[in-house]
């Protein structure tokens, strides 16, 4: 019993009490018989009965007569294990088949086989013998110039070669390519999202800055205004309506200058230093007007964009009501129109069209105030992501009814 190899240390012969391998070809015993030194065997497989002498069983150089050929074989040095060697484990692929290698077992569609006996010959030629169902199938691998391959009787000798780096792996960087590419995606996103943010953020604080530079250039304008009223009073000598008035222009200065530096102000606010302004503005020009807001506005917690009326309320009694002849009204209404805070301004002055003719004489609708506050509403919209718009219609009919209709629309929310 034992393995031997021939003169190029490849297995020739492995004998058992149940199989003999020769070369590559596993048999069966059916008649043993042994004269002196010389074993005689008829050998039998599926299909071919084999005949083979072997002389010198129990010595280290044996000769095995295969009738036709006398090989010398040479004891191998090895031993037999009980597991298969790491070197051949894993999975070996011939065209859609594949055979799985663990320690002492082989996987085969879906068949398993059981290791019976195993050699190895510089830990690079292995041999081995499954056993599945009372049956015993011989496997080795071999190496060529294109790879690693393993032959085993039970998959008729298709060679099969052995899993590359990749294919053993695959799942691997599968795995990893997927883990990889969701982080980078998700850190990706982050990034873009940061960096969007901070754009946005830089984008707001500039914006917020234009309206802070136009917030500014309004204000010296309102204030020279209100201050022209006073100095009508003093030009006619009225000391003390002037004293109040200043008192007055104080406070609304007051008013003005604390909301210069907010971008939102509550809709009371507003209003109060819409009536300051209205009420100086009533030294220079004799008018009417009336403020009224609808019930269902909190005029407390209802926000709008700070001194952003007061110029449509200046156009209105400086280009329409100044050059009006007899009653002079001025009504100003907030109120919601469709989830929006609606302002109407509305004068009964010598409407648009008139005051287009005399643009010439410097009568211009268009004037700075108004242009300022209009590129507020723009900026408005583009930092709050709202629709406050401005619309300004002419009411005159040509039958006696003049002036001019302001709808402001702002946000009710920002």
């Amino acid at each position: 019993m034992g393995s031997w190899v021939d003169e190029k240390n490849d297995i020739a012969l492995i004998v058992t009490q149940e199989y003999i391998v020769i070369k590559t070809e596993l048999y069966y015993y059916n008649e043993i018989v042994k004269e002196d030194e010389i074993i005689n065997l008829t050998c039998i497989d599926d299909f071919n009965v084999k005949y083979v002498s072997i002389k010198g069983i129990d010595s280290t150089n044996i000769y095995l007569d295969e009738g036709y050929k006398i090989t010398k074989l040479f004891k191998a040095q090895v031993n037999s294990t009980s597991k298969l060697p790491k070197s051949i484990m894993g999975k070996w692929y011939a065209s859609k088949n594949e055979i799985k290698i663990i320690e002492d077992e082989v996987l085969f569609l879906d068949d398993s086989y059981k290791l019976d006996y195993a050699i190895s010959i510089n830990n690079t030629k292995h041999y081995f013998v499954l056993y599945k169902g009372g049956e015993y199938y011989f496997s080795f691998n071999y190496f060529n110039e294109d790879g690693h391959f393993l032959r085993t009787s039970f998959s008729k000798d298709i060679p099969f070669k052995k899993e590359s780096f990749f294919q053993k792996y695959f799942t691997g960087f599968i795995s990893i390519i997927i883990i990889s590419l969701f982080f980078t995606g998700y850190y990706l996103f982050k990034w873009k999202i940061a960096l969007t943010k901070k754009k946005e953020v830089a984008k707001r604080m500039f914006i917020e800055m234009q309206l802070k530079s136009i917030r500014s250039q309004m204000n010296p304008h309102f204030l020279f205004n209100a201050l022209g009223a006073i100095q009508n009073l003093i030009n006619k000598g009225d000391s003390a309506n002037a004293n109040h008035y200043l008192t007055e222009f104080s406070q609304l200065m007051r008013l003005t200058l604390d909301k210069s530096e907010k971008g939102l102000v509550p809709l009371f606010d507003e209003i109060e230093s819409i009536k300051k302004y209205l009420e100086l503005e009533k030294l220079r020009f004799t008018f009417h007007y009336l403020i009224k807001v609808a019930p269902e506005i909190d005029i407390h917690l209802t926000e709008v964009p700070a001194m952003l009326i007061q110029p449509f309320v200046e156009n209105a009694i400086i280009h329409g009501l100044n050059e009006k002849k007899g009653e002079k009204n001025l009504d100003i209404e907030f109120k919601i129109k469709e989830d929006n805070l609606l302002c109407l301004i509305t004068d009964n002055g010598i409407g648009i069209k008139t005051t287009e003719t005399k643009k010439d004489t410097g009568f211009n609708r268009e004037k700075y105030g108004l242009k300022l506050a209009k590129n507020r509403i723009d900026l408005i919209n583009e930092s709050y992501k709202t629709n406050a718009k401005v619309e300004i219609t002419d009411i005159s009919d040509g039958k006696g009814r003049t002036g001019t209709t302001v709808e402001v629309l702002m946000p009710l929310r920002y």
